[in-house]
């Protein structure tokens, strides 16, 4: 949190109406949090510097775009494809079986409703960076056919109390009317154990918020979330959701063996001295880039 001579010099500042020093010590208090690694506190405390502090009317906030979608769906929505596959997906046995459950699922939803029985649509994919998890919820879409939307979190934390929640809100009725997949990638941002001392208390209730959504929604298609550091989020999050993948980090012979099938796609022969480069990588993304890089190099070589 700014320290007490931080906050008397913004408070002398707005006690005499100098609205430039407020704004310049208000820019660094947020770098203050930034260094601090407070990046979701920092986030709401640039928010409140926008339009002087105003808040934005309703009617601005809703105003709907061209495609429907109103103005905030519009900003915290942001639409991936691809053509990659659930089998296209390096993954261990058994983080694969627990994906094609809930596909499965999902074809005989019907068969499932006709016996009373709750199909599971909220997922929860943990585990180090770099490992797969977004790529598989991108490959859990295509499987299911099913438009991929990555939440943009700068667009829906709100620098007012309660503008948050509202915000989730708007994204999960999306969610309730439309078939399709939600993705809160790193959602370590929003989700956070509570109670720390050193966040602000807007954090604990988006948190709540977020939990009350996944609670009660009724989701049409999926959402999936994925956390980097499982540790950080909040214990009574995990209930909320029906499906927990982790996706351990790699070890070698998974990452060699990935970068072989991936070499192979590209047309790259594995020689010893490209091993030898991808020897040190510590997960699939660090292989990836070294395999992409080689064969970007093969492919401009005689030009």
């Amino acid at each position: 949190m700014p320290t007490v001579d931080r906050l008397s010099k913004l408070f002398r500042a707005l006690a005499s109406k100098d609205i430039e020093l407020a704004e310049h010590v208000a820019i660094e208090i947020v770098s203050d949090e930034e260094k601090k690694g407070h990046r979701t506190a920092a986030q709401l405390l640039k928010g409140s510097l926008v339009s002087n502090g105003t808040k934005p009317s309703i009617d601005s906030q809703q105003r709907s775009s061209p495609n429907g979608l109103s103005a905030l769906l519009t900003g915290a929505l942001s639409g991936r494809s691809s053509t990659v596959a659930l089998k296209d997906v390096y993954l261990r046995r058994d983080a694969r079986a627990r994906l094609q459950e809930v596909v499965k699922e999902f074809r005989y939803k019907h068969r499932l409703e006709s016996r009373g029985i709750h199909r599971r649509c909220k997922v929860i994919l943990h585990g180090p960076p770099g490992c797969g998890k977004s790529l598989a919820a991108q490959a859990l879409a295509n499987e299911l056919r099913l438009p991929l939307f990555v939440v943009r979190f700068d667009s829906i934390i709100g620098a007012f109390l309660g503008q948050t929640a509202t915000h989730l809100r708007q994204l999960f009725q999306f969610a309730e009317t439309n078939q399709s997949v939600l993705l809160f990638d790193e959602i370590d941002a929003l989700g956070k154990r509570r109670g720390s001392p050193t966040d602000v208390g807007e954090l604990d209730r988006i948190v709540i918020a977020l939990m009350q959504e996944l609670e009660l929604s009724k989701i049409q298609g999926f959402v999936v979330a994925t956390s980097n550091i499982p540790g950080s989020l909040d214990p009574a999050l995990w209930r909320r959701f029906d499906l927990a993948v982790h996706f351990p980090g790699p070890s070698k012979d998974e990452i060699l063996g990935f970068a072989r099938s991936k070499a192979r796609s590209f047309g790259v022969s594995i020689s010893r001295g490209l091993l030898r480069r991808v020897r040190p990588a510590k997960n699939y993304a660090e292989a990836e880039k070294i395999i992409v890089d080689e064969a970007r190099r093969l492919a401009l070589r005689s030009l």
